[in-house]
């Protein structure tokens, strides 16, 4: 589900025109969203807190206190991050160009039955690419809650495969370890998974875990992609490209 080589309308960041009008909207929308923050007490103390403010899919800071991620509630005192990508409650204009991009990256690949979104970023991107793509969707996760507080995903009760061809959808890839636990909750359910699908690939091992356990897995876009893409389009400066990059390490 890679976008097609030798495309003479693709740009430098090897995007197509969709990709390209999917991004120009994940870095221009505008949604009022809490904004995860980290505040100052002195004496070497901190604290956690949100903040609701207009913010972009792909944001980037604006005070010294953004932005503090979900691995700052277990380090509280980790580097803040100067990028933030909130891909939950998108404005329907950008998950119809989402459900552009993965049926374009969908169309030179095995065809698939039904297609799943991974609970709960994932459902609203997989009803979107249902739609444009002409493909069933079937709900077939749960969310399996933990007293120690985690949490898994599992087949939902009653649901069966019946060797159906499928395809999970997600907003983005880190770590890996939910889509490893959605693809085996899938083949306990009864289906045969035909590969994974995710907007962003945060570049942070996730995509090599998945291949070297036989998964198939695409991402509309790299975070590299998009930050050298927002930089030549103008939605981002210099310093914010180069900060961020520094960050993530690319």
């Amino acid at each position: 589900m890679a976008a097609v080589d030798n495309n003479p309308k693709q740009s430098p960041e090897n995007l197509t025109q969709e990709q390209e009008k999917l991004a120009d909207l994940l870095f221009t929308s505008k949604i009022d969203a809490p904004v995860p923050k980290r505040r100052d007490l002195g004496d070497g103390k901190h604290e956690l807190y949100k903040e609701e403010r207009p913010t972009s899919p792909i944001d980037f800071a604006q005070t010294d206190e953004e932005y503090a991620l979900k691995s700052h509630e277990t380090n509280i005192e980790a580097p803040l991050s100067p990028i933030y990508i909130n891909l939950r409650n998108l404005p329907s204009k950008i998950l119809d160009q989402i459900g552009v991009v993965f049926k374009e990256m969908g169309e030179n690949e095995e065809p698939v039955d039904v297609c799943a979104g991974i609970p709960k970023a994932g459902d609203p991107l997989a009803e979107s690419y249902a739609k444009t793509a002409g493909v069933a969707r079937q709900d077939i996760f749960d969310k399996e809650e933990f007293s120690d507080g985690t949490r898994k995903i599992v087949k939902k009760e009653g649901v069966d495969g019946k060797g159906k061809k499928l395809r999970i959808v997600d907003d983005l890839v880190t770590k890996a370890d939910t889509k490893v636990e959605a693809a085996e909750a899938a083949k306990a359910a009864g289906f045969t998974l035909v590969d994974i699908v995710v907007l962003v690939d945060r570049q942070q091992g996730g995509m090599d875990m998945l291949r070297n356990k036989g998964i198939k897995v695409y991402a509309a876009f790299t975070i590299e992609q998009l930050l050298k893409y927002g930089l030549r389009a103008k939605h981002i400066t210099q310093k914010q490209y180069e900060t961020a990059s520094q960050y993530l390490g690319l």
